[in-house]
């Protein structure tokens, strides 16, 4: 086959992606310019978009970050190592991880715990740094080149208090009623009472027949019944979750940025621009080699 058209295959197949590429980050764009913001109070249920604050899940640590060792809420790394093959070098991606722990966004009016995962996030905190040894030695950071095998570090994170722009599926979760967790109680009591079978018929056996009757048992329910409601009496009523989570449509992108929301679809706009820059590109590529008739369409 002649090898000047693979060449250009391969040129029409970039170009292919790379209008591909423009196409998606115009999408996003597209999205969060008309997608209204939502007060986590009287969001409704499904595609959403939200802006509040960044905090702490209450009775729990810190995150600490793999690489740096630093406090946050969110994290993610990479580390590469350059490599050498003759000629050609390049970076090689050896070891990459990102945290999906969630975190709370508050914007005044509720909250929502987030869970980060499959989320494309964009964060201002990004440090990257070089160092001679896989995993980064602590406190120490430096930018020369080494000899030998090197490595590069990046690493993002999310901190508490930080500015948080999400799009993602939200979702509310109601706590049971009280008839519904009086029940549920109920039944657990009951189970507890047949574990004695003699005690409960002790108990209940109203007419000394050595039985639980239909009638009898109805008293058991009733008086477990009770038992379950002064139970509930004591305890503080739960408030609903709402959560905000990936969603399965390729139509509705998972993003989580500490940027207003104009930034970052100006910043998915001037991507899409680059793409669709690298596509023409390609497309004239193709469009000269064709009419200069350095390709042949035959092969031989």
């Amino acid at each position: 086959m002649n090898s000047d058209l693979i060449g250009l295959g391969i040129l029409a197949l970039v170009g292919v992606f790379c209008g591909a590429a423009s196409l998606s980050q115009l999408r996003r764009a597209r999205i969060i310019e008309d997608t209204p913001t939502s007060k986590i109070r009287s969001a409704h249920q499904g595609y959403v978009e939200l802006i509040g604050s960044a905090m702490l899940p209450e009775n729990e640590a810190p995150l600490l970050s793999t690489l740096a060792g630093e406090p946050c809420l969110w994290f993610r790394y990479r580390i590469e190592r350059y490599e050498r093959s003759g000629k050609n070098s390049s970076w090689r991606t050896i070891e990459s991880h990102s945290s999906t722990r969630p975190f709370i966004l508050s914007d005044g009016t509720g909250i929502c715990l987030v869970y980060p995962e499959r989320a494309e996030v964009k964060s201002h905190r990004r440090r990257q740094w070089h160092g001679s040894s896989r995993r980064p030695s602590p406190g120490i950071s430096t930018t020369s080149l080494l000899l030998g095998r090197r490595y590069r570090y990046t690493e993002e994170r999310l901190c508490e208090n930080d500015l948080i722009y999400a799009l993602g599926i939200f979702d509310t979760r109601h706590p049971p009623s009280d008839t519904e967790t009086n029940s549920a109680r109920m039944a657990e009591i009951l189970s507890e009472w047949k574990q004695d079978y003699d005690r409960l018929v002790a108990r209940f056996d109203r007419n000394g027949d050595g039985q639980i009757s239909p009638e009898e048992w109805e008293l058991a329910r009733r008086e477990a019944l009770r038992k379950a409601e002064r139970e509930q009496r004591g305890k503080p009523s739960l408030d609903a979750i709402n959560t905000l989570r990936y969603s399965p449509s390729r139509q509705q992108p998972f993003i989580i940025a500490t940027s207003e929301p104009e930034s970052l679809s100006r910043r998915y706009r001037w991507q899409s621009l680059a793409w669709l820059l690298g596509s023409l590109a390609c497309i004239a590529g193709v469009a000269w080699l064709v009419q200069s008739g350095a390709v042949s369409m035959t092969a031989g």
